[in-house]
């Protein structure tokens, strides 16, 4: 038992290692490269659709609407659409007030629907050759649709992602996610660079108009219409790029029962979409994401999920040895020294060392990428307090997946 225990320890540590350098190397030898590919210029300027969809979001849409006012694109070239998805509190009375006193901004009041739903009813309403979505807690920078925009200078690509930064950590919860955040601002730009982008997140990912004609427009997708748009756009062969100069600001969990709840709701989704889209896992065709990016993905859930159980084991079984030693010992005390000789050389640790100094790494480029601070609180405290908490929301979704129950929006 304790030889198949330590295989699977080195086999997920092997993966995680082999993983990480692989987007290191891929970001190393294409970023500057891929920037130079990028026109420095806008040549002209298509028309652009911003959809807003918005249920029970009065806290937070009037800065997010102020936020697209103040974007740096022609006025004449950009409409904002402004989705009131049925809701209940003061929402679509700022949505249209809004609508009363900018020209280029449009307010459409629907049933509940969800997302989705409000993402369609708005798209069949405009004609824009650029469709993008800005979810109600998200802010904008003024020169992020210029720099996405670019991106659509080339006529391949059938979509754009932006940075995406946490709007204010104001506790350590929060600290933690912005940490969480860089590394996912370096990690959505490699998978770009390797073409294996396969999430279009919600706050102010763009979409070519053709594109979405030819695919098909959103569904629910287990509450992840995000991803699912995604993974069918790849399965199209399409191309999907990432902007990290497009910078937004998102509101993010402050407690950890509404973080628990929308992770398990990310996790859950992707592993029903990962059902659905099976065959692209290890198919060539779609290159690294079929081969590395989706597999590696889905066996990182159940590798952290099997580093949790070891950990919690390993200490079970060393408190219990310790009370047992006290029992018959008693309790020593003594000066703790240290020697050279005692120090742990074992593969598996030199390996976790490896694994934490690439992700400190990762994190530092993504901060880079976005011009953030890379020294504070947020990284230290990632990495003595993610390893915990994510296992609890992997679990949950997990559970949910195999009892087929979905995970609520909200």
């Amino acid at each position: 038992m304790e030889g198949v225990s330590n295989v699977l320890m080195h086999a997920f540590l092997f993966v995680s290692l082999y993983f990480e350098v692989f987007l290191l190397i891929a970001f190393l030898e294409r970023h500057v490269d891929a920037k130079d590919i990028v026109p420095k210029k806008i040549t002209r300027y298509p028309s652009v659709a911003v959809i807003v969809p918005c249920f029970n979001e009065e806290r937070t849409i009037a800065a997010t609407i102020r936020s697209l006012l103040a974007l740096q694109y022609p006025k004449s070239k950009l409409e904002i659409i402004l989705v009131d998805d049925g809701s209940t509190d003061g929402s679509a009375s700022i949505l249209q007030r809004f609508a009363n006193r900018y020209s280029h901004v449009r307010f459409i009041q629907k049933e509940n629907g969800g997302k989705h739903s409000a993402m369609n009813t708005a798209f069949n309403t405009t004609t824009a050759e650029l469709i993008g979505c800005l979810d109600a807690d998200s802010f904008v920078a003024p020169d992020a649709l210029m720099e996405i925009v670019r991106h659509f200078e080339n006529s391949s690509v059938a979509a754009v992602t932006p940075a995406i930064v946490v709007e204010s950590a104001d506790n350590p919860l929060r600290l933690i996610q912005r940490a969480e955040y860089s590394l996912s601002i370096f990690i959505r730009r490699a998978f770009a660079l390797v073409d294996g982008v396969f999430i279009t997140p919600g706050p102010f990912s763009f979409f070519r108009r053709s594109a979405i004609l030819s695919v098909g427009s959103w569904k629910k997708a287990y509450n992840t219409e995000d991803l699912e748009m995604g993974l069918r756009l790849q399965k199209a062969g399409m191309r999907i790029e990432n902007a990290p100069t497009a910078r937004v600001a998102t509101t993010t969990p402050a407690t950890l029962r509404l973080l628990y709840k929308q992770r398990v709701r990310w996790t859950y989704g992707f592993l029903k979409n990962a059902f659905i889209y099976r065959e692209m896992f290890g198919n060539p065709r779609y290159g690294a994401l079929g081969l590395v990016i989706l597999p590696t993905a889905t066996l990182s859930i159940f590798a952290a999920l099997y580093f949790a159980g070891y950990f919690i084991w390993s200490t079970a079984v060393w408190l219990l040895q310790k009370l047992v030693e006290v029992q018959v010992v008693g309790i020593s005390v003594g000066v703790p020294r240290f020697e050279l000789f005692y120090v742990n050389t074992q593969s598996l640790i030199f390996i976790v060392w490896m694994l934490i100094a690439i992700t400190l790494a990762l994190i530092f480029i993504g901060k880079t990428l976005t011009n953030e601070r890379r020294l504070s609180w947020d990284i230290p405290l990632y990495l003595a307090l993610y390893g915990f908490l994510a296992p609890l929301w992997l679990a949950g979704a997990l559970v949910r997946a195999t009892i087929s129950r979905d995970a609520s929006w909200r």
